[in-house]
């Protein structure tokens, strides 16, 4: 019965890996990833063209970013205006300066909504923001959720809510935890009843 012995130390290193294992399943902290939306800026519109005279209306999530595209090349920025479209006061918590090309990009942390428009066409370029707070990991698998636009859109020219986070699904690996670890300790007690017998 000397055999047993040795057979057993390679079976618990390979229970111990497999306990292990789950460990690496998310690979980090299960926070979801962070998302981008990009707005064009386009000639007297942000997001479209039907949204000339009107507000571009963008809704993310806290931690996404927002991008700015120039797709045309007539020069416009986005300067946010503290609440106040029509006197656009600062300190501005982003201003793009004058561009005619290229992007500018900005990271919302916290919710809110922010309004911005263009410094050289106020009236006719504008937008609002509308920051969500962010998902909050859960300890139980969450089910599959479906994005849908927010309540009160425009009527007119409305740009269909954007951006926003998938759904969370940080608490599914718990269960491949305690099965690693069941598994770990099933080894180690049959280890040590081989080397008992042995």
């Amino acid at each position: 019965m000397r055999l047993a012995a040795p057979l057993a130390l390679p079976a618990f290193a390979l229970l111990a890996l497999t306990a292990l294992a789950p460990l690496s399943y998310h690979g980090g902290s299960g926070a979801a990833a962070q998302e981008t939306t990009t707005i064009q800026v386009g000639d007297l519109w942000f997001c479209d063209a039907s949204n000339e005279d009107g507000v571009c209306e963008t809704t993310i999530a806290a931690g996404d970013t927002v991008e700015w595209q120039w797709v045309v090349s007539s020069v416009h920025t986005t300067t946010e205006c503290g609440g106040d479209l029509d006197n656009c006061p600062a300190p501005h918590l982003w201003d793009s300066e004058p561009k005619g090309s290229g992007t500018f990009a900005f990271t919302f942390d916290s919710p809110g909504t922010f309004v911005y428009r263009c410094a050289v066409h106020p009236d006719e370029m504008r937008g609002r923001i509308t920051v969500h707070a962010a998902q909050q990991p859960t300890a139980t698998p969450a089910a599959s959720a479906t994005a849908t636009p927010a309540a009160g859109s425009p009527t007119s020219g409305a740009v269909p809510a954007t951006g926003g986070q998938p759904p969370d699904d940080s608490g599914d690996w718990w269960p491949l935890i305690a099965a690693g670890i069941g598994l770990a300790i099933a080894g180690a007690a049959g280890a040590l009843v081989l080397r008992r017998r042995a």
